[in-house]
């Protein structure tokens, strides 16, 4: 199968889904999820927290290794975390340990967490690779062997460095303690990231890749393959509003912005109707914790170009007003965001900027405190609990400039509200599932009356695999593959 150059894929780094495909095929962590979105035991045999969700407990097998043959020890995950915590680490992915005080190895199977506030869903962040384990003999976070040629205790192992920028090779891990993996190796290709999407669908085609992505264009055509997945994601597309300065500062500027986008035109046009329009940041597949459309109080995320044109209006932002739109060329990211642009001009009269950059230029520029305008962007939960979507998107504490401005969370459109903040530390402390939907789902409104992001389109997760060769393949709730329940039914190629 083909993706594209990872970030990282050491733990303490890895965040984008080529990243984390491949961390999560390297490494087992604490727990894990069955087929049903349930946790289940994984390296920590049984867990728990005391009554006010600030102490947990999880206790650990002693017979599970690292590939190496090194003992996973709760001294191992102390290890992974400190690690990640290193000021010198500068990781984008520390605030998934931001609300964790302190973390010990009781003994060699038990570990306890600290809290500093209550946390009744701890126990799912700890699917992020940020809380995996590493050897004792594992180097600091920014040496780059060890991201080049990780050691861990997952259901494969490296074959062979990391090639960057051409190949990544896994094998079978066979002291792995899960369920011995039926494919024996994964190869993964690095491809361009301009053309990689149509290069990763066209080489299955052709029968070189087992499994692909799916370019917009080539819906309608994938869905007749015998092995086509779609399934509804725990994830939104949007528009980020850098919110700390001009042009998108106010409230009024992002509806100027939301008003004017005709969701269902591109979802139609681009996306062969396989989208489902998003009017708030929390999706169907979040059950209860989704807000219906019907509910909102004033929804500007409906098509209307008169009411956009009064927002810019009240904005100050009138004909010939420059916005920037900056996004990652390729992924098949280019033709709706052409047409999303040619929108805004045709409703506003503005001069839209499209900012054309690969994957790495977009994360610099969005991080950057003098990113200003809209930028594209998408979110895939690293463990399946709205919390995943409202805190590090919006949370103030999610910021975290540094003395340069650069942001290090992922609220990169620097976003501010003591309310919706409280309401999010409120669903942390709530045992009361029904109490934690509320704070959720007031959380939610508050992102959508502020537009604190511009939602576009629920994640939809569209796949094809060769049906002929492999079975038993899912997709798991970040959008990955299933490596681990593969079955092999032919040896054809």
């Amino acid at each position: 199968m083909g993706i594209t150059e990872p970030t990282a894929i050491d733990p303490y780094k890895a965040q984008e889904g080529e990243g984390i495909l491949v961390c999560k095929a390297l490494f087992t962590g604490l727990l894990a999820l069955d087929e049903d979105g349930e946790l289940i035991p994984a390296t920590a045999r049984q867990w728990e927290s005391d009554p006010t969700a600030t102490t947990w407990t999880f206790r650990l097998r002693t017979d599970t290794v690292f590939s190496d043959g090194e003992p996973v020890t709760a001294r191992s995950f102390v290890r992974g975390w400190r690690r990640a915590l290193d000021p010198e680490a500068n990781t984008e992915t520390a605030y998934h340990l931001a609300g964790v005080r302190d973390f010990t190895a009781v003994d060699d199977a038990t570990l306890v967490v600290e809290l500093a506030e209550p946390d009744v869903q701890f126990d799912l962040k700890t699917l992020q690779p940020i809380f995996f384990p590493v050897p004792s003999w594992t180097p600091a976070a920014l040496e780059p062997s060890y991201n080049d040629l990780p050691v861990g205790n997952g259901p494969f192992v490296m074959d062979g460095p990391w090639r960057h920028g051409e190949a990544i090779r896994l094998r079978r891990n066979e002291r792995w303690f899960g369920p011995r993996p039926e494919i024996e190796e994964i190869h993964l290709d690095i491809l361009d990231p301009v053309t990689a999407l149509d290069d990763e669908y066209a080489r299955f085609v052709d029968g070189t890749y087992d499994y692909a992505r799916i370019p917009p264009a080539r819906t309608k055509e994938a869905a007749q393959h015998g092995g086509y997945l779609e399934q509804e994601g725990a994830g939104l597309f949007y528009l980020i509003p850098f919110c700390h300065q001009a042009p998108m500062d106010s409230v009024d500027a992002r509806r100027a912005v939301s008003a004017a986008v005709d969701r269902q035109g591109l979802i139609d046009t681009h996306f062969h109707g396989s989208r489902t329009a998003a009017h708030s940041l929390l999706s169907p597949w979040f059950g209860k914790a989704h807000t219906p459309r019907a509910e909102l109080d004033d929804d500007w995320t409906a098509y209307d170009p008169d009411r956009a044109r009064e927002a810019a209006a009240r904005a100050g932002l009138g004909p010939g007003t420059r916005v920037d739109l900056a996004y990652n060329t390729g992924a098949g990211h280019d033709d709706w965001v052409i047409a999303l642009a040619q929108q805004l001009e045709e409703v506003h009269g503005w001069q839209v900027q499209l900012l054309r950059t690969d994957a790495r230029g977009l994360v610099d520029h969005r991080t950057s405190v003098a990113a200003a305008g809209l930028c594209r962007a998408g979110w895939a939960c690293d463990y399946p609990t709205p919390d995943n979507m409202l805190f590090p998107l919006l949370h103030s504490s999610c910021t975290a400039p540094d003395a340069e401005g650069t942001a290090h969370g992922d609220n990169e459109g620097r976003y501010a509200d003591a309310e919706f903040d409280a309401l999010v530390a409120r669903a942390r402390a709530a045992r009361d599932p029904a109490e934690r939907v509320d704070a959720w789902r007031r959380a939610d409104r508050i992102a959508i009356r502020d537009l604190a992001l511009i939602p576009l389109w629920y994640r939809t997760d569209q796949r094809v695999y060769a049906a002929d060769r492999i079975g038993g393949l899912r997709i798991d709730f970040d959008g990955n593959p299933t490596f681990t329940t593969v079955t092999a039914r032919s040896t054809q190629r």
